[in-house]
């Protein structure tokens, strides 16, 4: 694609006029996936864009879109693109709280919904949003609702688009277009603003390279919402002529892949951590010889990676006991991402590297990049050949990156945002007079410029001794133990630190059996002093692996998973420290009494 397209709308509508009958979007309607192909979403995207004009859109408007993956979120997507105006995505996950801040804070006039429990959050929502005038319904069977005598009005998407069609308007690289609100860890979440110009250079440098074609399927099952799903995951995929399909939902990825056979993947590490939990619990429940040979596969597979990492040939000490294994232990694995993959591509947060060399030992071409909404938002990424496993690969091509004095990550380039939105101080602190990006990750970049994440700067517990310890490299440690699924960990000027754990069920469902906890209720459960008994000799277990200052002192076990709908993780599924703080108040000041 060339880098005269000013716009991601144009960008699209060239696309779609060099393509139009192949299939752009696939999507599942009752048992059968149906194709959606460039002229029809191409013509879709006309009709509701005439219909926005003559609502009284301008350019520069903001325009939410709050819905799952579907044709229709690309409908409105390049309709309002193509008006001049600037796209809100809102996560279907997030709570009324979340949702109606992004609406006020951004300044929403519109907003398009997909289902009616969308339309109803929203209707709920409303009366305190009173820049709110329309809400587009693009869901089948949409009807509007009661005349209003006041704000908003509720429109079907039909209706919305039987005007004149309209061709997109001229634009520039500067042109804003889209609001994406961080999530953040810590504090209320913020705009990042975000030109057709950065997008379109973080596409054009993903698609060089990952060396994307038309041939190539992705099956999208992170939200759209989300800039990695976006942009490498979209606009990339469709700057490369490819095809997306939607996925019905978590509970049906599996199914999907088989029935998608994509060539591109993109995921974030948590699922990819509940795929090796249930290989591992198989593993372990599995005869001797059938754990020791798993176990030696690995081993092998895990050599044999090394030397596919750097794009060298296996030897053949290596390549003929893989052939063995290949068939017999990681044929499954493989498997279970299809017949054609070709980059399952990690990002959203730190990949377990245990994790990693189990998938490379299977291989199963993954691949582990980085990024921030704020760099709209590929950074880095490892390529086949190309592959340092620990670290987050080398930057795009047109990405600068460098490390400050105290190690913080910086990075420059045209993808950099223009900045946050009505956050003028924000920004400041954020963007330094020379243009770089100051990402508070703390990074160290090797002499072949691979980034390796280390820590994040603003996540640093303090003990009240003076050590400095990273809440992040103990959870991790933790919820690599099999029957702890998530933990946050606490200690700021405190004398040690303290978890809060949630455990694997799943994994502990013999347990749960043997120890007549079977039926009871997950309050009930967790207060058993046998389960609390075994999750300290795993902590115990854990304490090994770390430092005397990073050792979990006291703990407490959760009843209920940290979820999105209660804003204690993040989309792309991190904890938000200061949300589950505020939630167990009470439960933290136990860890410390």
């Amino acid at each position: 694609m060339s880098e005269t397209v000013a716009t991601l709308a144009e960008m699209f509508e060239r696309q779609a006029r060099k393509l139009g009958p192949r299939p752009l979007l696939k999507s599942k309607e009752g048992k059968a996936w149906r194709d959606h192909s460039w002229t029809e979403i191409s013509d879709a995207a006309a009709r509701l864009r005439g219909g926005l004009l003559a609502m009284g859109v301008k350019p520069a408007d903001r325009i939410a879109i709050l819905a799952e993956n579907c044709p229709e979120w690309v409908i409105v997507d390049q309709a309002v693109l193509g008006a001049g105006g600037v796209v809100v995505p809102l996560y279907t996950t997030s709570g009324n709280e979340e949702t109606a801040h992004v609406l006020d804070d951004s300044g929403t006039q519109i907003v398009a919904v997909h289902g009616d429990e969308m339309l109803k959050k929203v209707l709920a929502l409303a009366p305190n949003l009173p820049q709110l005038k329309t809400i587009v319904a693009s869901h089948p069977g949409a009807s509007p609702a009661a005349p209003f005598n006041r704000s908003p009005q509720v429109v079907t998407i039909e209706a919305a688009s039987s005007g004149a069609p309209a061709a997109p308007i001229e634009g520039s690289r500067e042109d804003l277009a889209t609001f994406i609100y961080t999530s953040g860890t810590t504090g209320a979440s913020k705009g990042v603003m975000l030109t057709h110009g950065n997008v379109l250079s973080n596409a054009e440098d993903s698609l060089d390279a990952l060396g994307l074609n038309g041939n190539d399927t992705t099956l999208s099952f992170l939200p759209v919402a989300h800039s990695f799903e976006r942009t490498a995951g979209h606009y990339t995929v469709m700057m490369a002529s490819g095809t997306i399909a939607y996925a019905e939902g978590l509970g049906q990825i599996a199914s999907n892949l088989t029935e998608i056979n994509p060539t591109v993947v993109l995921t974030v590490p948590r699922l990819l951590e509940v795929i090796y939990s249930r290989v591992m619990k198989t593993v372990d429940s599995s005869p001797a010889f059938r754990q020791r040979m798993f176990h030696a596969a690995i081993a092998v597979g895990s050599r044999a990676a090394e030397y596919r990492a750097r794009g060298a040939a296996v030897p053949p000490h290596l390549a003929l006991p893989m052939a063995l294994f290949r068939k017999l232990v990681f044929e499954r694995v493989r498997g279970l991402f299809g017949t054609r993959l070709r980059y399952l591509i990690s990002g959203g947060a730190p990949l377990p590297v245990d994790i990693n060399r189990f998938l490379s030992a299977a291989e199963v071409p993954i691949v582990e990049g980085y990024g921030l909404t704020e760099a709209a938002p590929v950074v880095s990424v490892n390529l086949h050949g190309r592959n340092k496993i620990g670290t987050v690969g080398r930057p795009l091509r047109r990405v600068e990156a460098k490390t400050a004095a105290d190690g913080e990550l910086l990075l420059r380039g045209p993808n950099i945002m223009k900045g946050y939105f009505h956050r003028d101080q924000d920004t400041a602190e954020t963007i330094d007079s020379e243009g770089w990006l100051h990402t508070g990750d703390i990074a160290t970049i090797d002499s072949d410029g691979y980034i390796k994440i280390t820590d994040r700067k603003k996540e640093i517990i303090v003990l009240s001794g003076g050590k400095n310890v990273s809440p992040a490299y103990v959870e991790n440690k933790l919820t690599h133990d099999k029957f702890i699924a998530q933990a946050c960990v606490f200690g700021d000027r405190q004398k040690h630190l303290g978890a809060l754990v949630v455990l694997d069920t799943e994994a502990l469902a013999d347990f749960i059996k043997q120890n007549d906890l079977a039926g009871r209720s997950p309050e009930e459960v967790v207060e058993s002093p046998a389960l609390r008994k075994l999750v300290q000799q795993r902590i115990y277990e854990v304490n090994k692996q770390v430092s005397d200052v990073e050792a979990v002192v006291r703990f407490k076990i959760l009843p209920q998973p940290f979820t999105q709908e209660n804003g204690e993780l993040t989309p792309s599924l991190k904890i938000r420290r200061r949300m589950v703080a505020q939630h167990y108040r009470d439960a933290v000041a136990e860890l410390f009494e």
